[in-house]
């Protein structure tokens, strides 16, 4: 039961239960992930390894690693995150430097994408990490900001700096995918913070000016772009992994060939447990598979955005509007892929793709949004009616939508309470 007693400005300690339907999602996610896992790798495991639970045996380790993570940062307040958020981003460039211009390509190139650091079993993707440090450090930054957001000189033009930096570093590793989820997750943060809107646009048209260039600079993008477009004139090339992935969806049919019984996983489909690991599931359980997992992202969505907008101060709300954009927007990405609305990028679907690292920094971006929820302003008359569940709705798309603010403050609103609970000090 969430501890109803009226809180104060003065009461930070006082917590209720960490948000429970958020946890049952994710637990019912985790699992499902690695069975798929298995299934969609032992065939290459087998192969390549002589082993068809290489990568499951793998991927259960990175999940064991990142429940632990979860249920320690789901401990720890988040506020206590905002104290090292400096540090968090320093580690995080120095990662990225090793990676790009350090360490031998024989430790951190996969895949001709050099965005690893490996050490034998143990390899690590240094952007994952990035993500999280770069919300982090931004939800502190813009919260300490107030009406200087909406300021070029003291809004845009330092937040432009940081994140161009950290951007450029991963391009360095030819990690394309990951700057696209970087940049859209750190824009819409800066937009909710307050950001004037023509500054926002205005960036958005330069952004989109570098994304194009950084397509036409390297021949494998470009070839990518063809691809999408008629991926039967290269089908040779960059065309056969988006073909077989509609091939594996379109013969799912509605109810799917059954667990375990894809074809296109037996060498036909590359990185079937990665990148494309929708498609195996299309295959093996259909439109009602597919559907169900486009669900529970829906349903994370839900959930964490709702925490933002009962969040009890504006770096609370910014904190658990970044973590839920990172997974959204990334498993949007992915789903896109899989279907071919977007072209081919090398990106993980969170929680049930085959990659450590990206399940072990989801999981504990996890922990750190339950941790938040701790702290959500609550009813504290009566528990929460339709109308107050769909206002929660409405108030959060809102907070996304482009409508400026003549008081130029951020677009995530601290609630009170109907006893007039007032906003805890950060």
């Amino acid at each position: 039961m969430s501890d109803r007693r009226p809180r104060s400005s003065e009461s930070d300690s006082v917590k209720h239960k960490p948000d429970y339907q958020l946890l049952v999602c994710i637990g019912i996610l985790v699992p499902f992930g690695l069975v798929m896992v298995y299934s969609s790798s032992f065939v290459e495991g087998f192969v390549y390894y002589d082993n068809g639970f290489h990568y499951m045996t793998r991927q259960l380790f990175a999940a064991t690693v990142g429940t632990v993570g979860l249920i320690v940062a789901q401990r720890i307040d988040y506020r206590t995150w905002r104290t090292y958020s400096l540090h968090l981003l320093a580690l995080a460039f120095l990662l990225l430097v090793l990676t790009g211009f350090v360490l031998p390509a024989e430790m951190t190139e996969v895949n001709n994408s050099r965005s690893w650091i490996r050490l034998g079993f143990f390899s690590f993707q240094p952007s994952e990490f990035v993500k999280l440090a770069l919300i982090i450090y931004l939800a502190s930054w813009l919260s300490r900001r107030a009406g200087k957001v909406a300021n070029f000189n003291t809004g845009m033009l330092p937040f432009a700096a940081v994140v161009g930096i950290f951007t450029a570093l991963v391009m360095v590793g030819r990690d394309l995918g990951s700057s696209t989820v970087m940049v859209s997750v750190a824009a819409l943060v800066y937009f909710v913070a307050g950001a004037s809107l023509w500054h926002f646009l205005g960036a958005g048209v330069l952004g989109g000016v570098f994304f194009l260039l950084a397509i036409n600079v390297a021949s494998y993008r470009l070839e990518r772009i063809n691809a999408w477009l008629d991926p039967f004139a290269y089908y040779s090339g960059a065309g056969f992994q988006p073909i077989h992935a509609l091939y594996a969806l379109a013969s799912g049919g509605v109810f799917g060939l059954g667990i375990g019984q894809s074809r296109q996983k037996y060498l036909w489909l590359p990185q079937s447990y990665t990148d494309t690991i929708l498609a195996i599931i299309g295959e093996e359980l259909g439109l009602v598979g597919t559907l169900f997992v486009v669900g529970c992202f829906a349903f994370i969505a839900f959930r964490g955005f709702r925490i933002a907008n009962s969040a009890p101060n504006a770096y609370a709300a910014l904190l658990a509007t970044g973590l839920t954009l990172w997974i959204v927007i990334q498993a949007v990405i992915n789903l896109a892929v899989a279907t071919t609305l977007v072209p081919f990028t090398g990106i993980t679907l969170p929680f049930l793709s085959y990659g450590g690292t990206s399940l072990m920094m989801s999981m504990i971006a996890i922990g750190m949004l339950l941790n938040v929820s701790k702290y959500t302003l609550v009813d504290t008359d009566q528990p929460p009616s339709l109308r107050t569940r769909y206002e929660h709705i409405r108030a959060a798309i809102a907070a996304l939508l482009p409508f400026g603010r003549r008081d130029r403050g951020p677009r995530v609103s601290v609630p009170r309470s109907r006893r007039g609970t007032r906003e805890r000090p950060e």
